[in-house]
């Protein structure tokens, strides 16, 4: 059975004090975590002077590769714990509480948007409702960047599901890289780039 939104803030906020030390050894969907933040953060180039948003910011990590503006950096997350990790190791970010449904910004307030490890707690019959909020939300001609436990069909996902046996969790939806690609163009979104970070990591590269 799939997670509610309760029970998804619930398991970050009692893995905010933990969270980065147990993905430095990350197994499951989640093996290759670092690389694939470094990797995809290189997807993006980003001028200090452009306002970033961050959905599921968390500790601040990704945010942290991609720009040196703390100013700057703008971040939501589900979990009030994983906000107060955030601030204590980056004190500048702008935080408040939000989800990539509910941002709680304005039109066209963004140059950049970006997310990593976020989007498959969207629950399946919301996600094209994200995509839209967050293309509202972008200035045009700005680019989003999406990085996430994905898989680029169902039988791809089904062979991952028999590997990993008891280290999948089946509370989880992850999406399938052509359903997301099409959500986007939906929404208004051209440009797409898509790349394989990990066995099973994608990112996608966007612009408005």
């Amino acid at each position: 059975m799939l997670r509610n939104k309760e029970s998804t803030q619930q398991l970050f906020d009692n893995w905010a004090k933990t969270y980065e030390q147990d993905l430095e050894n990350a197994s499951g969907p989640l093996f290759g975590y670092n690389h694939s933040l470094e990797e995809a953060s290189r997807m993006l180039q980003v001028d200090d002077s452009h306002l970033i948003l961050d959905i599921g910011i968390g500790t601040g990590a990704f945010a942290s590769l991609l720009s040196q503006n703390d100013d700057l950096i703008w971040g939501i997350d589900l979990s009030e714990e994983m906000l107060k990790q955030c601030r204590s190791k980056h004190p500048r970010y702008h935080l408040q509480k939000g989800t990539f449904t509910e941002t709680g910004h304005s039109n066209e307030r963004f140059h950049s948007l970006i997310s990593s490890f976020c989007f498959h707690e969207v629950l399946p019959n919301e996600r094209e409702k994200a995509c839209a909020e967050i293309y509202r939300i972008l200035k045009p001609g700005g680019k989003l960047l999406l990085l996430d436990i994905m898989f680029p069909s169902s039988a791809a996902m089904d062979e991952a599901r028999r590997k990993m046996a008891n280290k999948w969790d089946s509370t989880e939806d992850y999406p399938i890289v052509h359903d997301l690609d099409a959500m986007l163009r939906h929404a208004g979104f051209s440009d797409l780039c898509w790349r394989q970070t990990a066995p099973c990591h994608w990112a996608v590269l966007a612009r408005k």
